[in-house]
């Protein structure tokens, strides 16, 4: 029966990364039809990613008590709502509202999934592996099919978007099984976002402390690169949103090789070693896209980027399953945050910094990942002491 619930679950999933990316390689078509100011492709993500920061370990404990099936099916709802208000704003105020009610329902989504799978799973790393694969891969081809609506209406592409998710929740609703639920009252202190940071202020100490460092370093890395990259290609290049697809698209086939054939193998060796060289890959990589300036190479060069980026997400999972399983939804909780925290830095960051540099971004995405491997050497002794 649990089998059967994961297998579910992964069709989600999939729906999930296909619809809910849509939007992305519009946007920067979107602000510039708009006449809005640059940073904006920053601000807009970041307020996501703000309300996904704040409310990742509220919705970690709500997925506890009231089944994280349930919390998944309900968030697709309203992150529904929420992109049909992004696609009707016309002024930078109301652009913001509308993530930061995204990032709410996202965040409800992305934490009750790692907890499905954590209480219904017997292979948690693997399945948790399979999760991130599967949004690694099929997200690109949401690019894809979002860029050619976009290339005849923006917004169409959200409307189809809003509908998308909606029918995606009510999917969730009929086939997505559930574990066992705990019916306790919500008190009003629960909601304060920052209650539940406090209370975990015990786990978050030593080994986990190094281990967050990394999640929020490389989070910090991947979001600043790529919000800056979406933007750069039409700024720079004036590519059209189905271009950006296109690339993405491309991006998806490399991830996916990426993950079936290195991926899963790396996840057979020690995780806590094996991550260190992923990350300097990632920035010699980087270092390259730095150096790079003519339009052909630069793509290439990127395209296989994306491709290498989608492999450190599920070494990072695995990793956070081998630790306080006593406490995992909490753990899944903290995880999601720091995580969050590193995109709302880094699409801030990329938005805010690109009027002094077009590459400024990948510089600085390239400085998080080579601290990311130096704490990833630390973190991999206490892991093994």
């Amino acid at each position: 029966m649990k089998k059967i619930s994961i297998l579910h679950l992964y069709l989600l999933i999939f729906l999930y990364s296909l619809i809910a990316n849509f939007a992305h390689p519009v946007t920067p078509s979107f602000i510039k039809e708009l006449g809005l100011h640059d940073y904006m492709f920053g601000l807009a993500f970041g307020c996501m990613a703000f309300t996904n920061f704040l409310f990742s370990p509220f919705w970690g404990k709500m997925s506890s008590k009231y089944g994280a099936g349930k919390i998944f099916s309900f968030a697709f709802l309203g992150y529904g709502a929420m992109q049909l208000c992004f696609g009707l704003s016309t002024q930078e105020w109301q652009i913001c509202l509308a993530r930061l009610g995204g990032g709410f329902f996202i965040s409800a989504i992305s934490v009750s999934q790692m907890i499905y799978v954590i209480k219904n799973s017997e292979n948690k790393g693997h399945d948790l592996a399979i999760t991130a694969t599967l949004s690694a891969v099929v997200s690109p081809f949401g690019f894809l099919i979002g860029g050619f609506i976009g290339d005849y209406s923006i917004f169409l592409t959200f409307v189809i978007q809003a509908v998308g998710l909606v029918l995606t929740g009510l999917l969730s609703f009929a086939i997505l099984g559930d574990s066992e639920t705990e019916k306790v009252a919500i008190r009003a202190s629960e909601i304060n976002p920052f209650t539940d940071f406090i209370r975990s202020k015990d786990l978050i100490a030593g080994f986990v402390f190094l281990f967050l460092i990394m999640v929020i370093c490389s989070s910090f890395a991947s979001t600043c690169y790529e919000q800056c990259f979406n933007y750069y290609i039409k700024d720079q290049f004036n590519f059209p949103s189905s271009y950006n697809g296109i690339l993405k698209a491309g991006v998806g086939f490399i991830a996916l090789l990426a993950n079936w054939l290195i991926t899963m193998r790396l996840l057979k060796t020690n995780t806590f070693k094996t991550v260190t060289y992923v990350f300097s890959i990632l920035f010699m990589m980087l270092m390259a896209v730095i150096f790079v300036n003519d339009m052909v190479p630069f793509i290439i060069i990127n395209v296989i980027f994306f491709g290498c980026n989608s492999i450190y997400l599920p070494l990072l999972q695995d990793m956070m399953t081998k630790r306080n399983k006593e406490r995992s939804s909490e753990m899944v909780g903290l995880f999601n945050a720091t995580r969050s925290m590193g995109m709302v830095f880094g699409s801030l960051f990329a938005g805010f910094i690109y009027g002094f540099g077009p590459k400024l971004s990948f510089v600085f995405s390239a400085i998080a990942f080579f601290i990311c491997i130096f704490v990833s050497i630390a973190h991999a002794k206490k892991a093994n002491a």
